[in-house]
């Protein structure tokens, strides 16, 4: 799809959008066909993997298919990508608002929902026809079997690698220094084999499409595969919720801020109540779904921009390295807000982007905007119908982001800011003043939770100090994976100040990645977020970094050495985003034995026990009745700013414990804070204290199984 530059482009300002109504007639099948089908599979696999399935195309199709069989977006990733994003963001607004007003009818929900998409697309083939042209195969032309064989090898290389991995023997350097050079090899021949297929006179979309899929498989899926127990603590926290919500369909604990922003949990409650399949059950998958979602969406986006195919697969290639080991894939609010946020995007830069201003204006302003609208890209035209539409589209899906996230609305709103000091959407003010009444206005009477347990929205003017991350202390193996990813972090951000350099003389084309990949610093200024910021600006820059480099890279005339190159580039990134990922997962990944344990004790527990954890890495609060128990890791982490009980002393621990009044008490060990204290130094004294309490008066083990060990701690009248 070839573009225009403003600077040619007269006497017309607008590019005239090629409208393939395929794509709409595609999108109208797909809502029939996907609905019947899912409510098939939720009714015949009640409580199996098939019904979750199901009950995935309700949530993730239906919706979407209603509005998109109406709209082209001019190009097929980005009307799969916004037909996925709308009824993400429907299905998380109306699943909230069943929780606020204590309706909880899941079922009910998704029937009305899926029978207006089924009316919708009916309505639209009836309407405008219901042919479909298709272009010739690509495939039967010129099969591909090299590149097909290279693919097959490489997964089995990989999955063959994958099932040679153990986590209980994986070492302090994580998984990478751990792995056979089977698990290297499927991963060098999926990466490698995928970029030579960019220099191919016409690189395959579809075979382009299987080798990052493959890839981002790779990355993800190896936890799910060898442990099937979801990872990093905090997950546990939200599928709590999750149950929660969906066990009494409403807000339980109103001093719990997850559940004041309920919009992803509501809506995996509503997936799980239909399929009646536990969050326990596939929540550990949460990484490998948003990383293909965004993957889908970033192609449609780009696409949109207006990047050649070869130019938008590099990009995600290099992003996929990038953005690994940031973390922030799991089932978490977080992910479901950024993925949102890129639907946003592609309805903005389709509908609402405008041309390049007059020349002739003057003024302070004019002049700085200047420079970025050299060789700009010629924006589609858009009616009025079209621009109203797409300001309610997102303002629907801006709604699914408050309600999900504290800060990714304001990340969305920086970058929107951003767009339009540009001067480069249309009615930009009215646009931002919309998401910022929405923002302001669901956090205004929520604000009090917020200023009490966090301080508020402001943590300091200081941008240094908001970017200095989570306080960590770096021990060993830890330190060695730190500055790894630091490292990868720091030639992100140079490479794409180095790129943009790179194309000054045609800053236009780039305008809006250099806005988008920039403007999430302005976060800092405000906010620490508990030392997470920092963690959102680079998972909001990565995508427009990743495209500014690829788009440079492309610049370069071919030679002998720039395949070398860009295979080189991605192997880094791929490489150290890895090691970033997986250099922890002896300690963010937990056994099947230590979910046992966690289970077993709020099954046994009485509530209101006091749960007392020896180090702050085990899985709790998992439960519809979290709220019933009192969870407190022992205060002796200094990376929690809480040292002032030595562990070491059994003692201190015993009079900490008499100190919380409760006459019910649970004591955890297990073999990930085993891990955790080894791998980060802290807390000093487990060791001791898990020796210590062993043959002590007052400790009784009364559970104990492979990696998991409890007690109940008897206060004694010394206490």
């Amino acid at each position: 799809m070839t573009r225009v530059s403003a600077q040619t482009a007269a006497p017309a300002m607008f590019r005239q959008p090629t409208v393939v109504d395929t794509r709409r007639t595609v999108t109208a099948w797909a809502g029939i066909s996907v609905s019947g089908v899912a409510v098939a599979l939720t009714l015949i696999g009640q409580g199996k993997w098939i019904a979750l399935v199901g009950a995935m195309l309700l949530a993730t199709v239906p919706v979407g298919a209603a509005v998109m069989c109406w709209l082209d977006s001019g190009d097929a990733f980005a009307q799969a990508g916004l037909t996925l994003v709308l009824s993400l963001a429907a299905t998380g607004v109306f699943s909230a608002s069943m929780i606020w007003s204590g309706q909880w009818h899941p079922r009910a929900m998704f029937a009305v929902l899926t029978l207006a998409s089924f009316v919708s697309c009916v309505v639209r083939l009836s309407v405008r026809g219901r042919a479909m042209e298709w272009g010739p195969s690509v495939m039967r032309r010129n099969p591909p079997l090299p590149q097909l064989a290279c693919l097959l090898v490489g997964l089995g290389a990989w999955a063959y690698g994958v099932s040679e991995v153990r986590l209980a023997t994986v070492g302090p350097f994580g998984l990478l220094a751990s792995a056979n050079v089977w698990f290297f090899l499927g991963l060098a021949l999926m990466l490698t084999s995928g970029l030579l297929e960019l220099y191919q006179p016409r690189p395959r979309v579809w075979l382009l499409s299987t080798y990052l899929a493959a890839l981002i498989i790779g990355i993800h899926a190896v936890v799910p595969i060898i442990d099937a127990v979801p990872e990093y603590g905090w997950v546990y926290k939200h599928i709590g919720i999750v149950q929660a919500l969906g066990q009494y369909g409403h807000i339980t604990d109103p001093s719990n801020i997850y559940q004041q922003w309920p919009a992803l949990f509501s809506a995996v409650a509503s997936i799980s109540d239909v399929a009646h399949v536990g969050p326990l059950s596939f929540a550990a998958w949460g990484p490998v779904f948003f990383e293909l979602t965004n993957a889908l969406l970033l192609l449609g986006l780009f696409r949109v921009l207006g990047t050649d195919r070869r130019r938008a697969f590099l990009a995600l290639f290099l992003y996929e390295g990038l953005i690994c080991w940031i973390g922030q894939d799991y089932m978490s609010p977080q992910a479901f807000g950024y993925l949102l946020w890129f639907g946003i995007l592609i309805i903005l830069m389709r509908w609402l982007l405008i041309p390049a201003p007059n020349r002739s204006r003057n003024g302070l302003l004019a002049r700085v905007r200047a420079p970025f609208f050299v060789k700009q890209l010629q924006p589609y035209e858009a009616t009025r119908a079209q621009m109203i539409i797409s300001a309610t589209l997102i303002a629907v899906i801006f709604f699914a982001i408050v309600a999900a996230h504290q800060l990714t609305p304001y990340m969305a709103i920086a970058g929107v800011g951003a767009l339009v000091l540009l001067g480069l959407v249309r009615r930009g003010g009215l646009l931002l003043l919309m998401m910022a009444a929405i923002a302001l206005g669901y956090l205004a009477p929520r604000y009090g939770l917020i200023s009490q347990q966090f301080g508020g929205i402001f943590s300091g003017g200081n941008a240094l100090e908001n970017a200095s991350g989570v306080g960590v202390t770096h021990h060993g193996a830890n330190d060695v994976t730190a500055d790894v990813v630091h490292v990868l972090s720091v030639c992100m951000w140079l490479g794409t100040l180095v790129a943009i350099a790179y194309q000054r003389r045609e800053l236009g084309r780039v305008a809006t990645a250099v806005a988008l990949a920039f403007s999430p610093f302005v976060i800092l200024v405000a906010q620490s977020y508990g030392g997470e910021a920092i963690y959102r600006v680079y998972l909001f820059s990565a995508p427009w970094c990743a495209l500014l480099i690829a788009r440079a890279l492309a610049k370069i005339p071919i030679t002998i050495w720039h395949r070398p190159l860009t295979i080189s580039l991605c192997a880094f990134a791929l490489a150290a985003g890895m090691q970033g990922l997986y250099g922890p997962v002896n300690v963010e990944t937990y056994m099947p034995a230590e979910l046992a344990g966690s289970l077993w004790i709020y099954s046994h527990a009485a509530p209101n026990s006091l749960i007392v954890l020896a180090a702050n890495n085990f899985p709790t609060r998992e439960t519809a009745d979290y709220n019933s128990y009192d969870v407190q890791p022992i205060p002796s982490d200094p990376q929690l700013r809480e040292t002032w009980v030595n562990e070491g002393n059994v003692s201190a621990v015993e009079a900490w414990i008499g100190s919380l009044g409760r006459s019910s008490v649970y004591v955890i060990f297990s073999r990930s804070m085993a891990a955790y204290a080894s791998y980060y130094g802290a807390p000093s004294g487990y060791a001791q204290l898990a020796s210590a309490v062993q043959n002590r008066p007052g400790w009784s083990v009364i559970y104990r199984n492979s990696d998991t060990l409890i007690y109940r701690y008897i206060l004694t009248n010394d206490d």
